[in-house]
């Protein structure tokens, strides 16, 4: 039995790299159960959001599969509040609402990177009796418009440097959906 019966990750996984990895490797070490929020689910394609939520939701199930068959992580879209520029308490309640209704429960823990738009999202009350872990995302040292622009610019070697191995075999793909969504 972990800390915690039950967390919370949101992320747009634009595309998956270790910085994500590490923030979910803490949320399943410290939850029996973690439910990952693949966001942005019905974003328009663009260069900011280039892969489909079921690309994405691959990539992860790559690397997470064993935690996916035993059903310590569960992976479901989200769709962007109709002002997707809203980051705002309003986006907080919304995501802690969804949350309830996959786990059937309020999740006792909420694991995110921390950067100045996080605390305009979960105000105290959206977060009374939650846990709230927060990492500090300069420590990675990576983003998901760093993997990108490795992609764009067929720098492979820097790619890999914040890819995990088990999505090597993916490069080409992820650098030809790219590759199509610039060009446009």
């Amino acid at each position: 039995m972990k800390i915690f019966n039950t967390g919370i990750i949101v992320g747009r996984f634009q595309h998956i790299h270790n910085g994500h990895e590490k923030i979910i490797n803490i949320g399943t070490n410290l939850c029996d159960k973690l439910l990952i929020f693949i966001g942005s689910y019905d974003a328009k394609i663009s260069l900011q959001n280039p892969y489909d939520y079921e690309y994405r939701k691959k990539l992860i199930e790559k690397i997470y599969k064993q935690d996916i068959q035993n059903g310590s992580i569960i992976i479901k879209p989200l769709k962007d509040l109709k002002n997707k520029a809203e980051l705002s308490p309003r986006w907080g309640k919304y995501v802690m609402k969804n949350a309830k209704e996959v786990l059937g429960k309020t999740p006792e823990c909420i694991i995110y990177g921390k950067d100045k738009d996080i605390f305009k999202c979960f105000d105290k009350d959206t977060v009374k009796n939650i846990t709230e872990v927060l990492v500090d995302r300069n420590i990675f040292n990576i983003s998901g418009t760093k993997m990108r622009n490795f992609l764009l610019e067929d720098n492979k070697e820097q790619w890999e440097k914040y890819a995990n191995p088990l999505i090597y075999s993916e490069y080409d793909n992820l650098k030809s959906i790219l590759k199509k969504v610039s060009d446009v």
